[in-house]
C-alpha cells in the first residue's frame, strides 16, 4: 500500500495540519510526535518505524474523547494512503490496521453521533470554502471524503437506530445539494462515499427487487470495489427509492 510521496502530497499534509489546528476547537486532539519534513521525521529509516512512531499511546487512547480522537484520526500523517489504490474500501481497512487511532475509533459506542454531529457541521463550514486558497479547498474536500466514507462503514451503518438513520439521509440530501452548488470545488470523486451509502442501503433492503441480474452484481461489485459507477443507475436509486423512503 505505501508509496513515495510526492512533493503535492507532502505540501498537502502539511497544510492540512495547520488547516485543521485552525479551525478545530476540540482540546484533547493528540499531537503526533513527529511531522513530516521536521529533521525528526527525515531520521526514520523506513515507513514502518514512522507508523510506529505515530501510534498513540494506550495511556492516552483511554482519556481521549471521540470527538477528539476523530480530528486525529483526520490529521494522520497517512491519511491520503486511502488514495493509492483503485480500492478505497481496502485502503481504509489498511488504513485500520496500520493506525490504532481508527482502531480505538470504530470501537467507540459514540462514534455515530460524534460522526453525524461531524457531519452536520460540514454544511456550515462549507460556507466559506471559496475564501480558502487552492490548496486549502482540496484539504477541506479531502476531510470531508474520509469523513463520508467512514459513515459509510458497515461497523456504522448496521448499528444505526432508526432516528440516526433518518438523521444520515437527510443529511446526505443536503450535502448532494452543497456539491452541486460548489460543483467548482467538489470533484467527482466526492460522490463516491453518498453512491456508496445509497447502493448499501438498497442491496440491505430485501423487499427491494431489482429489474435484472445483472444490475445486482454491478452494485455488489461497487460495494467491495468503490470508485466508478454509472450515474443513472444511482439516480434512479435516488429518485425511485432513496427519495421515496426519506423524504
Amino acid at each position: 500500500m505505501k508509496k513515495t510521496f510526492c512533493i503535492v502530497s507532502f505540501v498537502f499534509i502539511n497544510s492540512l495540519f495547520a488547516y485543521s489546528q485552525t479551525t478545530i476547537s476540540t482540546k484533547d486532539i493528540y499531537e503526533f510526535p513527529v511531522r513530516q519534513g521536521t529533521k525528526e521525521w527525515l531520521q526514520f529509516e523506513t515507513i514502518e518505524k514512522r507508523i510506529a512512531a505515530l501510534q498513540i499511546p494506550d495511556t492516552v487512547l483511554i482519556k481521549i474523547s471521540t470527538e477528539g480522537l476523530l480530528e486525529t484520526c483526520l490529521e494522520f500523517p497517512y491519511l491520503t494512503d486511502i488514495f493509492f489504490c483503485d480500492n478505497f474500501q481496502h485502503s481504509f481497512e489498511a488504513l485500520m490496521d496500520e493506525f490504532n487511532g481508527f482502531r480505538e475509533l470504530f470501537k467507540r459506542r459514540d462514534l455515530t453521533n460524534v460522526l453525524l454531529e461531524k457531519y452536520k457541521c460540514l454544511t456550515v463550514d462549507v460556507k466559506g470554502i471559496r475564501l480558502l486558497k487552492d490548496v486549502e479547498q482540496g484539504m477541506f474536500t479531502f476531510r470531508y471524503f474520509v469523513l463520508e466514507f467512514m459513515l459509510t462503514q458497515d461497523a456504522v451503518l448496521n448499528n444505526l437506530t432508526e432516528e440516526q438513520e433518518k438523521q444520515l439521509f437527510f443529511l446526505s440530501f443536503e450535502h448532494k445539494k452543497i456539491k452541486q452548488n460548489y460543483s467548482d470545488i467538489f470533484g467527482s470523486l466526492n460522490d463516491l462515499p453518498i453512491n456508496l451509502l445509497y447502493v448499501k442501503k438498497i442491496m440491505n433492503d430485501s423487499d427491494f427487487k431489482f429489474e435484472n441480474a445483472e444490475t445486482k452484481k454491478m452494485l455488489s461489485d461497487f460495494i467491495q470495489a468503490p470508485l466508478v459507477i454509472d450515474q443513472r443507475i444511482i439516480d434512479l436509486i435516488e429518485n425511485k427509492y432513496i427519495n421515496a423512503k426519506y423524504k
